[in-house]
């Protein structure tokens, strides 16, 4: 794991609120199922470190760290906060049992702030690329940030799931759409009441652009927004 996480997981969460004043800079990738978010964040944070040259400066992406973070700070394993942000939740009878037989029960709002937190802390301390998370929606008012979208038509996103997953198009099918509602609902599940409605600064469509072509076109975007100075 790396020194920013490193560094996160020794201090204690600061409760940080949405309202804040010159944090980040930040940059958040939303993605729909099969279009290689990470790859892309892992380059996209490579070249902007070469366009740094300054390793005090560097930059970190994190995706699935957060879970971990975030399981460490509720002491319960990271696939547990998995299958929160999945929406895999247990009902509310079962949540009262489990509160009074298991020590380190955690509720499923519980789970979602925590992630929330952590996702935001990292927003807020920037020189940071997120991927997923509700990451675009928990830094809304950050002013040096970038929020883009990955999509791709139906069909292209099965053809990537079947091909990296070897398995059928029918199984593939029902991947995509079980990924793609699961993500949409964890999102919108951070929108708070009365919240503007989210737009995204660009989205790209992986089907037609390749991926240095997107992660050429969001440096030049991050680098007009002063990002990196």
């Amino acid at each position: 794991m790396d020194n920013l996480l490193l560094k996160y997981m020794n201090e204690r969460i600061t409760h940080t609120t949405r309202k804040v004043v010159e944090p980040g800079p930040v940059i958040t990738i939303s993605r729909e199922c099969g279009c290689s978010a990470s790859q892309i964040a892992d380059k996209l944070t490579n070249r902007i470190n070469e366009k740094i040259n300054n390793p005090e400066l560097n930059w970190r992406w994190v995706n699935k760290e957060i879970l971990k973070i975030a399981g460490d700070e509720l002491k319960i394993h990271q696939d547990e906060v998995q299958k929160i942000a999945d929406g895999v939740e247990k009902n509310f009878l079962a949540e009262i049992a489990h509160s009074f037989t298991d020590k380190y029960y955690v509720t499923s709002a519980k789970a979602k702030k925590m992630i929330e937190e952590v996702v935001r802390n990292l927003a807020v301390r920037g020189k940071a690329v997120i991927v997923g998370r509700g990451s675009e929606i928990l830094s809304i008012g950050i002013a040096r940030s970038l929020h883009i979208r990955l999509f791709a038509p139906i069909d292209w996103k099965v053809k990537a799931m079947r091909e990296r997953n070897n398995i059928s198009t029918l199984d593939a099918q029902k991947v995509v759409a079980q990924i793609d509602k699961q993500r949409s609902a964890f999102r919108d599940s951070f929108i708070e009441k009365d919240q503007p409605d989210f737009t995204y600064d660009i989205e790209f469509n992986c089907a037609r652009l390749s991926q240095e072509e997107i992660i050429d076109i969001t440096i030049k975007l991050a680098e007009n927004r002063s990002l990196f100075s």
